[in-house]
């Protein structure tokens, strides 16, 4: 089928042809292709394996929050932790992805983030950053 690939010569069904996806980045238009063709996603983006054409095989960078260490990646796999948020793209490691804490009175509860719920604490007040629910991201009266 188109979007995959076998490199069994001479197979008798298409069983035992075994056929592979085309990986992230790489298609094949028609059946019974030996190789698909383009490129390998590079570090930092992805591209959903199988694609039957080049613009199907399109490698996107990984979504703020996320990430993807490896070439050919199905997803963008690493994320940041709840209680931080990203708005970096592309990022290739929980580093580059520059994940830091949500600011006092605002929350993510979801590891991804690429963005932090609730509302800054006002002047006089405070809260712990990288809080993780609207509980703990609750602002105090400063002492």
């Amino acid at each position: 089928n188109a979007g995959t690939y076998s490199t069994t010569l001479g197979a008798i069904s298409l069983s035992a042809a075994a056929c592979l996806h085309c990986l992230s980045g790489k298609f094949s238009a028609t059946s019974g292709a030996s190789a698909c063709s383009g490129v390998s996603c590079k570090v930092g983006t992805y591209s959903t394996p199988g694609a039957t054409s080049l613009s199907t095989a399109a490698c996107l960078d990984c979504p703020a929050g996320k990430f993807s260490a490896t070439t050919g990646a199905p997803t963008c796999s690493g994320v940041c932790n709840a209680g931080t948020y990203s708005t970096t793209l592309g990022a290739i490691s929980l580093s580059t992805a520059a994940c830091v804490d949500c600011p006092g009175g605002k929350f993510s509860a979801t590891t991804g983030a690429s963005t932090c719920f609730g509302v800054a604490c006002k002047v006089g007040t405070y809260s712990t950053p990288g809080a993780t629910s609207s509980s703990t991201a609750a602002c105090l009266d400063c002492p």
